[in-house]
């Protein structure tokens, strides 16, 4: 069951046992959302983590450096020119 609120309490309202057994289950649902949600992230960051770690010097800066010299032809899919640093990037 979820949490139900009551908003408009006013200063005569009686306070019953079923209100307080409505707070204790919200406070021990929260309790209980938040250890799966613990649990979920820490799962994430496991999983990032070996993501990352199978990424040669974290894939975008990985520096693949041939002269092609002993290719006889290549085609090239996509890529780009670095002006900044006068090479091709594919």
């Amino acid at each position: 069951m979820s949490y139900q609120a009551k908003t408009n309490w006013t200063f005569h309202d009686p306070v019953t046992e079923y209100d307080i057994n409505r707070w204790e289950q919200g406070i021990a649902d929260a309790h209980t959302q938040i250890a799966e949600l613990t649990a979920d992230v820490s799962n994430l960051k496991t999983r990032m983590n070996t993501l990352e770690s199978t990424l040669p010097d974290g894939f975008t800066r990985n520096n693949f450096n041939d002269d092609l010299s002993t290719v006889s032809s290549i085609t090239v899919l996509r890529g780009f020119y670095n002006e900044a640093q006068s090479r091709l990037e594919v």
